[in-house]
């Protein structure tokens, strides 16, 4: 309850505090009638209660506030500053202050004040006690410079009284090094520059807050705690006068609750463990294909091999064919002149074994080729193999996909735009893969038939090889016309039976022929195969390094994110400040400290200023009022 008392009261003192302020800037502005000045301190003596005497005739303090009163020049220069102490008294008695005063007044009643040094002495009774000091020093926590410029040029205050155009005033706060930096690190200052829209138009302050009164136009500036700042006003002026700018410093105080973002941070820690699982499936993607960009190569050098071997072997094929053609044509011959009534005719016999030998080793080259194209295929049938097997089987679905490029998925532009070409690459990527398991049987039936066929031609090579040694042999032991018959029957039926052979030759070429005509399609297309895999790998090893990137960035995202909001609760929230004294350090009964600052204006020269009326009796409201004289 005795807690709850106390609060009310240091409210309470606070509230005269503020309105002690409101006459004072009043004061100052309008001045005050000698008549009404008696009649107010009559009242504030008549609302001033007092309390009993302490015990020992010590006073007991509750609180004391002080507020800080300086003039200053238009420039911003501090001409004189004024402590008003007030003291909150449970009971009275004698009261030790302090503070570097050059002189002191009473404001609560004629009593005199002891001043000793730095000590302020007196004896109080009643409830709320004030006095005035004049300070010796006039540093401030902050040092303020104004700054006027006309038409560009920069001026002195009263040299732009009176005049006309394109006004500027800069207006400085900084620390001041020379003052107890207290203030200056947990006080918002509080500027108000007051302007006659009769004289001033086009009125610009980007950095205040403009308002009304009147036809007044009042901008605000704050300045937070422990920050400088240089404000720019502008205005289109016309006999320019201005009333002074008004300065006004309190403890900085705001209610401010930012939002508990650990349930928003929660929910985020699932992004960065998302963006790493992607990095990894680009990286198995990448290993992928590395592999088949390695085993394309490996395939367009083997079809390389067999594109040349089958371009041989056509263009032999017709050497091959009319070979065969003229042996035929010489066992087709002999085999009509066995026939023939005149006998037979064996001066071509003689030439019979080197043709059959000749055309068995063609057939053997036909076979070689054959072996060299089967041994070349099946290496660039493996590297596919291998190659496309190297492709991640895993599903990655459009649904997946989309969701990572929607609005809100917390990836940037660029970070969508490498997702878009990773979803391309992968789509390609398994594409190539399905129309690969299709035409694989194809692929693997290829060395088969190969081997199928080389043997084939080495069976037929080997016969005509054994038919050149027979009728090699039978030629040259040719010793009577019984042989001679025996010879003659053989010829008919090696001519019979080449026949048959060099048809079955001939559509054999044929074959090879469209077969190495066909293949340079299907070598080229595999050419074209092989570049887009390296375009494919390139790509994925762009997005690797993207995704790599994105995952290293977004990794910590939620601790950036933490220590901004942090940062700006520092940057914003009041610190916990316990009050002191601005008049001395020795003081330790302070629990506010306010500061009014009071530039001077600017006038027209000439204009009488406002002659004040001598009293006799100082009331308590005059000798407020004397602070601003």
């Amino acid at each position: 309850m005795r807690d709850n008392q106390k609060k009310i009261k240091i409210k309470l003192r606070h509230l005269i505090t503020v309105c002690l302020t409101v006459c004072l800037v009043a004061v100052t502005t309008i001045g005050l009638a000698s008549s009404s000045g008696e009649a107010d301190g009559a009242r504030a003596q008549e609302a001033s209660r007092t309390v009993e005497t302490g015990a020992n005739g010590a006073a007991e303090i509750e609180g004391k506030d002080e507020v800080v009163y300086a003039t200053l020049s238009a420039n911003g220069g501090v001409r004189a500053i004024y402590a008003v102490n007030h003291f909150a008294l449970a009971k009275g008695g004698n009261v030790t202050d302090y503070g570097d005063y050059e002189s002191v007044v009473n404001l609560t009643n004629s009593d005199s004040l002891t001043q000793e040094g730095n000590a302020v002495s007196f004896t109080a009774s009643e409830e709320n006690y004030y006095y005035q000091g004049n300070m010796k020093s006039t540093d401030l926590p902050w040092d303020f410079t104004i700054e006027y410029y006309l038409d560009g040029k920069k001026l002195e205050p009263e040299e732009v009284a009176g005049k006309s155009g394109a006004l500027e005033i800069r207006i400085v706060s900084a620390k001041n090094d020379r003052a107890d930096a207290t203030f200056y690190d947990n006080y918002m200052l509080q500027i108000t520059v007051t302007l006659d829209t009769d004289k001033c138009s086009n009125i610009g302050a980007p950095d205040g807050t403009p308002a009304s009164a009147g036809k007044d136009k009042v901008i605000a500036y704050t300045v937070l705690p422990g920050q400088d700042a240089d404000f720019i006003l502008k205005a289109d002026v016309a006999d320019f006068t201005m009333t002074g700018i008004s300065i006004s410093a309190v403890p900085y105080s705001m209610s401010m609750e930012f939002p508990d973002m650990e349930d928003q941070l929660g929910e985020l820690e699932q992004l960065p463990e998302a963006i790493g699982q992607l990095n990894e499936g680009v990286a198995e993607l990448r290993s992928g294909t590395k592999q088949m960009t390695s085993g394309a190569s490996s395939l367009v050098n083997g079809s390389d091999g067999i594109r040349d071997g089958l371009a041989q072997l056509s263009g032999k094929a017709g050497q091959l064919e009319n070979a065969s053609d003229q042996i035929n044509s010489a066992l087709g011959q002999i085999a009509a002149a066995l026939d023939a009534e005149g006998g037979i005719d064996l001066s071509q016999a003689v030439q019979l074994p080197s043709g059959l030998k000749q055309l068995a080793d063609g057939l053997r080259g036909v076979s070689g080729g054959l072996g060299q194209m089967k041994k070349g295929f099946n290496t660039a049938f493996s590297a596919l193999d291998n190659a496309m097997q190297g492709i991640p089987g895993a599903n990655i679905s459009q649904q997946e996909i989309d969701g990572l490029l929607a609005d809100g998925s917390g990836l940037t532009d660029a970070q969508k735009d490498v997702v878009t070409r990773l979803a391309a690459q992968y789509q390609a990527a398994q594409a190539a893969k399905g129309t690969y398991a299709q035409v694989k049987t194809a692929f693997a039936a290829v060395g088969t038939t190969a081997d199928t066929l080389t043997g084939s031609v080495n069976t037929i090579a080997d016969t005509l090889d054994t038919l050149a040694a027979q009728a090699g042999g039978a030629l040259s032991q040719l010793d009577g016309l019984g042989q001679l018959g025996e010879l003659a029957s053989g010829l008919k039926d090696l001519a019979g039976n080449y026949t048959r052979f060099h048809d079955g030759l001939v559509t054999y070429l044929d074959g090879v022929t469209g077969l190495s005509a066909g293949y340079n399609s299907f070598h080229a297309g595999l050419s074209t195969f092989s570049s887009g895999v390296g375009e494919l790998n390139d790509g994925v090893g762009e997005l690797h390094d993207g995704t790599s990137t994105m995952s290293g960035e977004i990794a910590g995202m939620p601790g950036m994110i933490q220590k901004e909001v942090d940062k700006m609760k520092e940057e914003y929230m009041p610190s916990d400040f316990d009050p002191v004294s601005f008049t001395s350090a020795q003081n330790t009964d302070t629990e506010f400290v306010q500061f009014v600052l009071q530039c001077g204006g600017i006038e027209k020269p000439g204009e009488p200023e406002p002659q004040e009326t001598e009293e006799e009796n100082e009331t308590f409201w005059d000798r407020l009022a004397a602070l601003f004289q």
